[in-house]
């Protein structure tokens, strides 16, 4: 069981984590030629620089997923329910 200071971290992080994807418009808007990259909050890269094709966009959205949810579960120890949760809420239409 995690101490409330870890928690807390853990929520600020994820709340950080999910304002970045956000901010990155990964909604279907996501216009091609855009460069999609993000960094976590704890400083580690999650997905390197990539531009965004047209033929190919959900394919990118889904690996951005699946960067992310490797990054949680592999160096934050996040447990795939709450990576479910912040998957959801990161990527859910504006």
């Amino acid at each position: 069981m995690k101490t409330r200071d870890a928690a807390a971290l853990e929520t600020q992080l994820l709340l950080q984590l999910v304002g970045a994807v956000k901010t990155l418009n990964v909604s279907s808007e996501l216009e091609a030629g855009t460069i999609l990259s993000l960094k976590c909050p704890c400083g580690k890269v999650i997905l390197q620089p990539i531009v965004v094709l047209p033929s190919i966009k959900d394919r990118q959205r889904g690996l951005l997923k699946s960067k992310i949810e490797h990054h949680l579960r592999d160096v934050h120890g996040v447990s795939k329910r709450t990576i479910a949760g912040v998957l959801k809420d990161a990527f859910a239409a504006n």
